[in-house]
């Protein structure tokens, strides 16, 4: 709705070459698949991988290519569950957050993950408190890896560069320290991931996925109004 008042650098953008790719399709891919593209190249062969913020933009496509990285298991959080574990999605555990605290799922306890990738807020403390019992994801000892594009609580204003080094740069650069030296048999180790495309191949990537069949465009029903 607000796209005509949007500028977008040209370093970030490329050229819908196929047909059956919708601008619609293309705009998802390229606003929202993008970020999910640079959170899917920390992911390994094998891991144990939970979302917080599945049912978003990043998360539903973030969803795909996790398992396109090689993903063992793939669980997701997020209010609608069944769309999680259906096509295009297709988590292997999906999790109503309104209903059931993450955290205290035997399973995840039993078997914890390799990585969390948090789209959502507040939910490192969460790790902190729960890892010095029993967590849900490994220590980075042992390889666990906690990714957040977010800080603990939503952010609606900043009104200098100062405030924006305090809120961002200092707990992100503090908690990647201590979780990858005091406390790395505890915690696994946390980054906070600046994941907008700098450069057009990420953006390339994303949409050779899609005209290859392997990532497809999430949409929410209620939005496509506007690309009309």
């Amino acid at each position: 709705m607000l796209g005509e008042y949007a500028l977008v650098s040209m370093s970030v953008c490329d050229v819908v070459t196929d047909d059956a790719l919708s601008s619609a399709a293309a705009a998802a891919l390229v606003s929202s698949a993008t970020v999910a593209v640079i959170l899917a190249d920390r992911i390994k062969k094998d891991d144990r991988v939970l979302i917080f913020g599945a049912g978003g933009g990043v998360g539903s496509h973030l969803c795909q290519l996790a398992r396109l990285r090689g993903a063992s298991f793939v669980a997701g959080v997020a209010r609608d569950t069944q769309r999680l574990l259906e096509k295009p999605l297709c988590c292997d555990q999906a999790v109503d957050y309104t209903t059931t605290d993450p955290f205290s799922i035997q399973l995840f306890k039993d078997n914890p993950f390799d990585v969390i990738v948090d789209l959502s807020c507040g939910n490192y403390p969460k790790i902190v408190a729960s890892n010095s019992k029993n967590g849900i994801i490994k220590s980075a000892s042992r390889g666990g890896r906690y990714y957040t594009t977010n800080p603990d609580r939503p952010v609606f204003e900043l009104n200098s560069w100062w405030g924006a080094i305090e809120v961002f740069l200092f707990p992100a650069l503090w908690r990647a320290i201590y979780s990858r030296s005091v406390y790395r048999y505890s915690l696994p180790s946390f980054s906070y991931v600046f994941a907008l495309p700098d450069a057009p191949d990420v953006v390339t990537r994303t949409l050779d996925l899609a005209n290859e069949g392997k990532l497809q465009a999430s949409i929410d029903s209620g939005s496509i109004p506007f690309y009309n």
